[in-house]
């Protein structure tokens, strides 16, 4: 493999939407739900809250009894009765007659507002009201916050703690979500022996397990064809990622290992970095081909394999973070290929600069940590001019001083 003709990163996409994968399904009750995907979408069996229920503690009242009230001149209401949440009304308001109540529970018949427990004052079976309020004021009514047939998540989207609420509160038990899991494997001697610490694994690990999938480290095998064959063919997740092997020299076998026992849909792409990234498949099942190196990893990560994962499953990832920025120095894309620049961000006198690194090699991961954002240079642009505004995606979930 000697990576002389590579495809452009659209062509990469283009063959990735083309594949066609089965989705497996689990259904879990609601409680064990939070972080996984849903495969359909999630409507409301019911009407919630069912009644006009109260949004405070107070008074429920008649709204034209209240107003002319105030401090000076407050109306003077009846107290017939005390609700909770869990009460149901057996009585009707009638004028200058009121209820006291607490959150959430219903309104009886006969009225139309609360009164804040703060802008009143019980005397006897009385209260003195102090302020005047408008019609449906801290009422929560029927319907309000969901209608029977409203979609709380739609096909694809992720469930969090605020969905599982919501859920619940309709009557939602359980729900059917995406299985899928991806499983890695890592070649190479260096890494068997001990001479290399595997970094990379890990972080694709953690990458998909951020992002709602399970993820499974299989280890490190020796760059030996019986042995890796022998593992691929032991995973069984639904995809599969192999770290090094992925390049031209004599000892990187992934190529004829795929191109041997499956076919090769993409190997090379006029990307940096991650120029060797490659797609197969082995018995239907997708086998992505990355650089050993974190940083070339990472970037093919983010770019190629996160952008399948979606197409795939029918999974709707959160979108990443872009801020505009002036860019402090030129970068020039002397290689007419798709670059991702890792860039610097910092503010002065109230506007956003991007700073490139000078260090970009694709082993180096101290850039990525120096880094809070990457540049995307297209492979049809000589680069940009020191000065220009850019777009620069925000890298990870940990950038919340930047505007």
């Amino acid at each position: 493999m000697d990576f002389k003709t590579l495809i452009r990163y659209d062509n990469a996409l283009e063959r990735i939407n083309q594949l066609k994968t089965e989705r497996r399904s689990v259904t879990l009750s609601v409680k064990e739900s939070v972080g996984r995907f849903v495969l359909d979408d999630i409507t409301s069996p019911s009407t919630f809250p069912p009644h006009d229920r109260s949004a405070v503690d107070g008074f429920a009242v008649k709204f034209e009894d209240t107003l002319s009230a105030s401090r000076n001149n407050p109306a003077s209401l009846k107290i017939i009765g005390t609700l909770n949440a869990d009460s149901v009304p057996k009585f009707k308001l009638q004028g200058m007659e009121c209820a006291r109540l607490f959150t959430g529970a219903m309104i009886p018949e006969g009225s139309d507002a609360v009164v804040m427990q703060e802008d009143t004052e019980a005397v006897g079976d009385h209260v003195l009201v102090f302020k005047q309020v408008r019609k449906f004021q801290n009422i929560m009514r029927a319907g309000e916050d969901l209608h029977k047939g409203d979609i709380i998540l739609h096909e694809g989207e992720r469930i969090t703690p605020w969905h599982l609420a919501a859920m619940i509160e309709a009557g939602i038990e359980h729900v059917k979500t995406l299985d899928v899991s991806v499983g890695i494997l890592s070649t190479g001697d260096e890494l068997v022996s001990g001479r290399i610490k595997n970094s990379t694994a890990p972080m694709l690990v953690a990458l998909i397990n951020n992002l709602g999938i399970s993820a499974h480290f299989h280890g490190n095998v020796a760059d030996d064809r019986k042995n890796i064959v022998d593992a691929l063919k032991s995973i069984d997740d639904d995809v599969i990622i192999v770290t090094g092997g992925s390049g031209p020299s004599s000892v990187d076998l992934m190529h004829d290992i795929v191109l041997e026992i499956g076919e090769i849909i993409f190997h090379g792409i006029r990307i940096k970095p991650g120029r060797t990234t490659g797609l197969g498949l082995v018995e239907q099942k997708p086998i992505f081909m990355l650089s050993g190196l974190p940083v070339a990893a990472l970037v093919a990560f983010d770019n190629i394999v996160r952008p399948a994962l979606a197409t795939w499953f029918g999974i709707q990832f959160a979108s990443g973070r872009e801020v505009k920025a002036i860019l402090t120095r030129s970068i020039y894309n002397n290689d007419g290929v798709m670059m991702f620049v890792r860039v610097k961000l910092f503010q002065e006198n109230g506007r956003t600069y991007a700073d490139p690194l000078r260090t970009t090699g694709s082993g180096v991961i101290s850039s990525v940590i120096r880094a809070n954002g990457y540049l995307v240079v297209r492979d049809n642009l000589e680069g940009y001019k020191d000065g220009d505004e850019v777009k620069v995606k925000l890298i990870g979930d940990y950038n919340e001083n930047i505007p």
